[in-house]
């Protein structure tokens, strides 16, 4: 009985070597374009075309009971989330449990299957909205910038809209260096309650990548309400059905939200105030490439931000402002502050492009002879330990 145990240890450590080392022997290394900022003669805004504004309020990251309890939200019951969210006036309730689709709510029209993909200890995740299937594999202790894009690209097969998620969290699961060459993604979050990473969203900006902006609370408590109602994506869409929100956000007719929520508030107080908050109504370009945008209230500060993250204006004490884009600008986004900045707002760039499509970029080649001296070594190591781990058992049966 003995034996036999240690024999299903030891092929147990076996499968886990395997599925640790499989990343490394398949994927490839990505010859990268190197980082240009925003060019030409066309600006794209993508608020140009919003009349009356249909604001809907959402979440894409909030962790559910999963996995037995074992992943970090073991406290937060679906149904109860999905109550507590909507007492918040939240339209649109994306649960992210980490490599798991919560399909509580599948028969309903508001439904969206999402998912958070990584187990690694960086952190570099991402979130998948409007998931086909979840894929499995990660590398769960080192990453290159080409093992996060083959990680992107992977996952871009199965996903109608992928974002970047908390990039500055823990120990920055995406560099600012990793951002200027990761391309095939459409948001990056910007906002999350435990990180902001509006640096690194510049630095893929400055790098001329169109990312739109995704702002969510990552509640693990839902007990707790500092982490609940405290960050939000607006976005413009006919109504929270699946495809009308996933149309809208790969188009970026939304922003990023935070609303004033003082320490010590409990949810009946956060939900008397979600009638209150402040509106985008217009961001609109003239034909002299005068930028205005107008909010429903007085904003404290309207600050337009450009390449490398530079404030190039800041105007106190208005509801709206205008921005003349200049011919060195090659983006300008927007953050706005009300009540002494208590609440804000972070809306998508407008930026210059050239041809048809402001979205198109170049994805990165393989370096086929890298990419083959990489499979071979890891190849090797992979046979190397597995190996050792055959003598170790057949060197203590000798002794």
């Amino acid at each position: 009985m003995k034996n036999i145990f240690k024999i299903i240890i030891k092929s147990l450590l076996g499968i886990i070597i395997f599925f640790l080392f499989l990343p490394f022997l398949i994927s490839p290394i990505y010859n990268f374009e190197e980082p240009k900022a925003f060019s030409g003669n066309k600006i794209w805004n993508p608020y140009q075309n919003i009349e009356t504004p249909n604001w809907l309020k959402g979440n894409f990251q909030i962790q559910s009971e999963a996995w037995g309890g074992f992943t970090d939200g073991s406290n937060n019951p679906t149904d109860s989330i999905y109550a507590l969210y909507k007492k918040l006036d939240y339209d649109i309730i994306g649960i992210s449990d980490y490599m798991k689709i919560n399909t509580y709510f599948k028969d309903s029209a508001e439904y969206m299957p999402i998912y958070e993909h990584g187990y690694n200890f960086r952190k570099t995740h991402q979130v998948s909205i409007g998931s086909k299937k979840i894929f499995w594999l990660d590398f769960p202790f080192y990453q290159t910038t080409s093992h996060k894009q083959f990680i992107i690209n992977q996952l871009r097969e199965n996903t109608e809209v992928l974002s970047i998620v908390h990039p500055a969290f823990s120990l920055e699961g995406y560099s600012h260096k990793d951002l200027s060459y990761l391309v095939n993604y459409d948001l990056l979050e910007a906002l999350n309650h435990q990180r902001y990473s509006l640096s690194h969203w510049d630095a893929a900006l400055s790098a001329g990548h169109a990312k739109y902006i995704l702002a969510n609370d990552d509640a693990h408590d839902i007990e707790n309400p500092f982490l609940v109602g405290v960050i939000a994506t607006m976005i413009d869409a006919k109504s929270n059905k699946q495809e009308d929100v996933i149309e809208a956000l790969l188009a970026g007719r939304n922003y990023g939200y935070i609303p004033n929520t003082p320490d010590g508030d409990d949810y009946d107080k956060k939900a008397s105030r979600t009638n209150n908050f402040p509106y985008l109504v217009s961001a609109k370009f003239d034909a002299n490439n005068n930028y205005k945008v107008k909010f429903t209230k007085r904003a404290n500060k309207i600050r337009f931000i450009g390449q490398n993250g530079e404030l190039k204006k800041e105007v106190d004490k208005v509801d709206s402002a205008t921005y003349q884009f200049a011919d060195n600008d090659t983006y300008i986004r927007v953050e706005t502050y009300f009540n002494a900045g208590d609440d804000r707002i972070y809306m998508n760039p407008v930026f210059r492009y050239s041809g048809d499509n402001p979205l198109e970029e170049i994805l990165p080649t393989i370096s086929w002879w890298k990419s083959i001296a990489m499979w071979i070594i890891s190849w090797i190591l992979f046979i190397f330990v597995m190996i050792k781990l055959v003598a170790s058992k057949r060197a203590k049966k000798d002794y």
